[in-house]
């Protein structure tokens, strides 16, 4: 079997992302990959500039000298980060190789389009060259409408193993409310800490837990944070959760709450991962949410609306347990990486 180069962020730091390219990285055996790692989050921007010029170094050599069949990668939408993509497809075109594109974000189309007018076309060119890009969501393949020639897959993302053990029984007395994701303003949990007040106050019962780490978002919002859930001894902050600690803590929840906003959000693992866990699900009409989330699973709620937040959580009090087995059956780790494998593997 001939190699695979696989260009993409490694975890650690953990995010959607990079636990995707992770688990696919880990599925191929040793010696059938060549591994580029581009992960440059929690990084200053000094040293962001530093560790790029040291990957386009590495992708230069192993692009041009290495023996592989087909590059896979997941494209980045930030001007630094593309650089790298740009440099990498051109090099592997020369090859003659299968380039294989990922995206897991919303906002390749608007990335693209609101590039400076010189680079415009360096994108448009370098894109055509790509056989095949895969997205998360049916809907999503308008992200590449720009490219006709373009092959568009639909793979959509998964939960990890470690949440395929029963779940655990959930208490009967309290109303559990979880938040896992970054703590930035655009994921709305300053919207949601001010509708759980209200909530709270109606309803003695229900208990929000916070998991995450501080991203920055604009601005710093550490102090506002921990001024804003120090009023209420309802909320509980938890910090980074990962492994046993996070299957738990979505097991006991009830009620998955992501207000989101963010200007990338598509397809948020962790939406799955509560789905599997048995939470019901609160999150916002963006983007491409309203086709993960449907009224089978959760509701929808009007992003940056604290009245509509209130309203949603308020409507699933009486009924927070939604079977899991739907999701289960459609976003397993071992169907992801079969689909990935089938798409990546094809011969071009």
């Amino acid at each position: 079997m001939a190699k695979i180069l696989l260009v993409g962020p490694l975890s650690p730091p953990i995010h959607g992302q990079s636990l995707a390219f992770t688990r696919f990285i880990e599925s191929i055996s040793n010696s059938n990959k060549i591994i580029i790692n581009t992960n440059l989050d929690d990084k200053s921007n000094l040293l962001k500039v530093i560790l790029t010029f040291k990957t386009l170094i590495l992708i230069i050599i192993k692009t041009l000298f290495c023996k592989y069949h087909t590059v896979y990668f997941t494209c980045s939408r930030s001007f630094l980060g593309s650089v790298k993509d740009v440099l990498l497809i051109n090099l592997a075109y020369l090859k003659k190789v299968k380039i294989v594109n990922h995206l897991h974000g919303s906002d390749f189309y608007e990335f693209l389009h609101n590039a400076p007018k010189w680079y415009r076309p360096i994108l448009l060119y370098s894109y055509s060259k790509v056989d095949t890009s895969i997205v998360l969501l049916d809907k999503m393949k308008t992200e590449f409408r720009d490219f006709k020639n373009m092959k568009v897959e639909v793979v959509p993302n998964f939960y990890d193993k470690e949440l395929e053990v029963k779940c655990s029984k959930k208490e009967t007395s309290k109303i559990k409310i979880v938040y896992l994701s970054n703590i930035i303003r655009s994921k709305g949990v300053f919207e949601l800490i001010e509708a759980f007040e209200e909530l709270s106050s109606k309803y003695d019962y229900i208990y929000l837990t916070i998991a995450g780490g501080f991203i920055s978002d604009g601005d710093d919002i550490k102090d506002t944070f921990y001024n804003k859930i120090s009023l209420n001894s309802h909320i509980h902050y938890v910090g980074k959760v990962f492994g046993k600690e996070k299957v738990e803590l979505l097991q006991r929840s009830d009620i998955f709450v992501l207000p989101s906003y963010y200007k990338s959000e598509a397809f948020p693992i962790s939406i799955i991962e509560a789905m599997v866990c048995e939470n019901a699900i609160v999150t916002t009409n963006y983007k491409y949410l309203p086709d993960v989330v449907k009224n089978s699973n959760g509701i929808l709620v009007e992003p940056k609306s604290i009245e509509s937040l209130i309203n949603g959580i308020e409507s699933l009090l009486k009924n927070t347990k939604y079977n899991s087995q739907e999701a289960r059956e459609k976003y397993s780790l071992d169907k992801y990486i079969s689909n990935l494998n089938k798409i990546v593997m094809e011969n071009k």
